[in-house]
């Protein structure tokens, strides 16, 4: 969605986050993996070395994103990820709400970034209908 937004630095740690997150609940579902591959392909990140490894805590992977557009990208594209498989696991909830307080986003920021997606998500359900009429 807004990915192209961020800078070089905050781009290969969005990519170390999800790869946290969508190994988060264990499973690696198929939206998942093509929802990282879209999410790659609007970066530029094509290669496996775009991939940064050596991040331990979601406070290190957070670090880049020093402005508050760069932080509400990182909530806004985890979150949809997060749904990608309709399954918003535990461990998942805990690395975004890690997020939030990193950010110091209140709850009612927070939940306002999840409305927002489901309500995007609901969007493009719905173009996707369009399509097949």
């Amino acid at each position: 969605m807004f990915l192209s937004r961020l800078n070089l630095d905050q781009r290969k740690a969005f990519l170390a986050i999800t790869m946290k997150i969508i190994g988060a609940d264990g499973v690696l579902d198929p939206r998942e993996r093509q929802m990282i591959e879209a999410m790659r392909y609007e970066m530029a990140l094509f290669t496996e070395s775009d991939v940064p490894r050596g991040y331990v805590a979601v406070e290190e992977m957070a670090q880049p994103f020093d402005t508050r557009e760069a932080q509400v990208i990182l909530m806004l594209e985890c979150i949809s990820l997060a749904y990608a498989d309709e399954d918003f696991a535990g461990e998942e909830q805990k690395i975004l709400r890690e997020l939030a307080l990193i950010f110091k986003f209140s709850e009612e920021e927070a939940t306002a970034m999840e409305n927002w997606v489901l309500r995007y998500k609901a969007l493009v359900k719905e173009a996707v209908a369009m399509f097949s009429r």
